[in-house]
């Protein structure tokens, strides 16, 4: 609803402007855009991102994710699939 008046007033709400987005998370966030990127899809559905999925990431890409790091991924998916996943 707010794009819209986004979108005909030509002016951004404040409301649509988040907080500013967490430095120390970056890692996190880069992991899950190139997983997802690579996620496999059933009919119209999201597949969740496997734990051979990350771990093979963080192998071929020699990046390090502790426990606390997969976990933040695992509920982006979650989040991820929610959205996508809706019916109409």
């Amino acid at each position: 609803m707010l794009e819209q008046v986004e979108k005909q007033t030509g002016r951004r709400p404040k409301e649509l402007d988040g907080p500013e987005f967490p430095q120390l998370l970056s890692h996190v966030w880069s992991a899950f855009l190139s997983l997802n990127n690579s996620r496999t899809m059933a009919t119209h559905t999201a597949n969740p991102i496997t734990f051979e999925a990350i771990k093979a990431f963080c192998d071929l890409t020699h990046t390090f994710l502790s426990p606390r790091d997969v976990e933040t991924i695992q509920i982006l998916d979650q989040t991820y699939r929610s959205v996508m996943n809706r019916d109409g």
